[in-house]
């Protein structure tokens, strides 16, 4: 039974991998309700609310099992199914609120049966077209109902039935126009370009499609028990449910690091040398299949997921061969960073994480060796290890089902593959200078300010979601909370992107503030939020950030900005920020909180002296 080892080694259950089967399953979360995992290990824990047209009870069972690769620990709430309307209806006082609150996540879902009205009959085009445009209507309807709640929404794409009587693989193009699959594809394709930037959308379809539609449902259970989704797929269906909120809240892979001989190419490069090992078509079966493995890595760069290598090999002749393998799909340039040594492979991720600033919970191992595999998951278990096929052939397969490695496809995913990559380039650049001053000003950066709107959202969420050794405050949000705190007045938000002379890094910084009353009578603004990336720390772009927050403080009469600093077990780096930037220590409450505070009356906190603010020309070209 291949088995996904939570990212805690002491976690008290292991998730098997959706494949072990809805037994291995339904008994993991029995250990699970007996025996809870301990509280440090867990980086997030979430209540999710399935509100569907059918029953959840068994989903439930097992979504606290599919949270713990990501080292979440959902908590189902339970509810009566068939009531979605009910239970979001009457807003600040609806049935879901009053039972204890919004959860943080509302999952809806349906099946074919509710795209049509009662009495219907498919076979007509034109009536599909108008059944979608109403049940597109009532979804959506429902997405702004949860999310006027507070809760963040995943909406459970539907499945097409089969049998369909009118959607087989011999149907007339009429027919299959007015097929029920044809309604279900309608709707979900409308409903998936409805949800950017609203809510995350689960493409269910694919899952049957990669499962087989025989054994994804079960019609005794759908007659006896109102279970859409057979026992086999329920693990499954809780494994994407978690992956969505693992996405929602950052809580994903931001790396891929791969080893060299056998897994990216086939032989050994000691051995055989750069024109012995093999890559591509004309090297047989094995050089294809590796091939098609590296175009499989390079759609995840593109995506915005770092590719990185770590090898036992002569550093020099790993670069060399990297650029000169004969077929290579992958080269130089794709890689984030190398680790070429004869150095513990652990040793090797540990500096890589160092190099990309990134955790090691970030990271996702590839290595067709076992024993290195066994050597990195013992060393540093909050790697995700992926227990690789002894086929290249299923290498990208392998590699696909690693809990919550989705890959992007908008303009912010490349730019964060850009900027990992750059950093080496970077820290080139720190290694020549003679000072600090000197580097920073060799970067020649220039930033962006823009308020959190529409558009900038989704990133701005995800820097909220995972953001961690630069972040004051660790304040935790969904989007809908997140959008629900931006929209109340007396609050700034604001986001800021940064490039420099060798990468566009895209929005990688975020400021909240919020007005308030002194006891004086005076008025205030407290720092809700600031946080930066781990790729643009160090370059003081967080100057900028209380600059701004200040300068809004001030024109709406506050005599003083407030900033606190919560301690974590992470964010050690920032706890002098404040002091640093001559605000004046306020005290510090039981739980280790310090507040600090800065004069207005003298005007704002200074800017980076190393950054050129190109917001105002932006604004004016406009």
């Amino acid at each position: 039974m291949t088995s996904y080892a939570s990212n805690a080694s002491d976690l008290a259950v292991t998730a098997p991998g959706p494949a072990a089967g809805y037994d291995a399953w339904y008994r993991a979360s029995v250990r699970l309700t007996r025996q809870p995992p301990p509280v440090e290990p867990v980086l997030r824990e979430l209540e999710v609310a399935v509100l569907a047209t059918f029953t959840t009870d068994l989903l439930n069972e097992l979504l606290p099992v599919a949270g713990l690769p990501h080292r979440m620990l959902l908590r189902p709430r339970r509810l009566p199914f068939g009531q979605i309307e009910q239970l979001l209806a009457g807003g600040e006082n609806a049935p879901l609120r009053a039972r204890g609150g919004a959860p943080g996540y509302v999952v809806l879902a349906g099946t074919a049966h509710d795209l049509l009205p009662a009495d219907a009959v498919p076979g007509d085009a034109a009536a599909v077209e108008k059944w979608a445009e109403a049940a597109v209507a009532r979804w959506t309807g429902l997405w702004d109902a949860a999310t006027a709640l507070g809760s963040q929404v995943i909406q459970l794409g539907f499945v097409a039935p089969a049998p369909d009587p009118l959607a087989h693989a011999l149907s007339a193009a009429p027919a299959v126009a007015g097929s029920l699959t044809a309604l279900v594809r309608r709707v979900n394709d409308d409903l998936a370009e409805r949800a950017t930037g609203r809510v995350r959308f689960v493409a269910t379809e694919r899952l049957v499609h990669a499962m087989g539609t025989a054994r994804w449902s079960d019609p005794r259970h759908w007659y006896r028990l109102r279970q859409p989704v057979s026992l086999e797929a329920l693990p499954v269906l809780a494994a994407a449910v978690a992956d969505a909120v693992a996405v929602d809240t950052a809580l994903t892979p931001r790396c891929v690091v791969v080893d060299l001989d056998g897994t990216l190419w086939h032989g050994v490069l000691g051995q055989d040398g750069i024109d012995g090992v093999a890559v591509g078509g004309g090297r047989g079966p094995v050089g294809e299949a590796h091939a098609d493995f590296q175009r499989f890595l390079r759609g995840l760069r593109a995506g915005g997921i770092a590719l990185a290598v770590c090898s036992k090999n002569d550093p020099d002749l790993a670069h060399r061969a990297l650029a000169q393998v004969p077929g290579m799909v992958l080269g130089p340039g794709d890689f984030a960073a190398v680790s070429a040594s004869w150095e513990p492979k652990s040793r090797q991720l540990a500096r890589l994480a160092g190099t990309l600033r990134l955790g090691l919970d970030s990271m996702v191992f590839v290595d067709d060796n076992p024993a290195e595999r066994a050597e990195v998951a013992a060393a540093l278990p909050e790697v995700r290890v992926v227990p690789l096929p002894g086929a290249p052939a299923e290498f990208a397969a392998a590699v696909a089902a690693t809990p919550g490695l989705v890959a992007g496809a908008g303009s912010a995913d490349a730019l964060r593959g850009q900027s990992y990559a750059a950093l080496a380039r970077a820290a080139e650049l720190a290694g020549r200078a003679p000072d600090l001053g000197t580097y920073l000003r060799g970067l020649r950066m220039r930033s962006r300010l823009a308020p959190i709107d529409a558009t900038t959202l989704p990133r701005a969420a995800e820097l909220v979601a995972r953001t961690n050794q630069f972040n004051l405050t660790t304040r935790r949000r969904t989007q809908a909370e997140l959008t629900a705190l931006v929209e109340r007045p007396g609050t700034y938000a604001a986001c800021l992107a940064l490039t420099d002379r060798f990468a566009d890094h895209g929005v990688v910084g975020v400021v909240i503030a919020v007005l308030g009353e002194d006891g004086d009578g005076g008025r205030r603004a407290e720092i809700d939020t600031l946080l930066l990336s781990c790729r643009v720390i160090g370059r003081t772009a967080e100057q900028d950030l209380v600059a701004a927050a200040g300068r809004w403080a001030a024109a709406r009469g506050a005599v003083r900005l407030v900033g606190r600093y919560r301690p974590t077990n992470r964010n050690a780096l920032v706890e002098s920020l404040y002091a640093d930037l001559d605000f004046t220590p306020l005290g510090s409450d039981e739980q280790g909180s310090r507040a600090f505070q800065y004069d207005l009356r003298a005007g704002a906190p200074a800017r980076s002296p190393y950054i050129e603010d190109v917001t105002k020309e932006e604004t004016d070209a406009r």
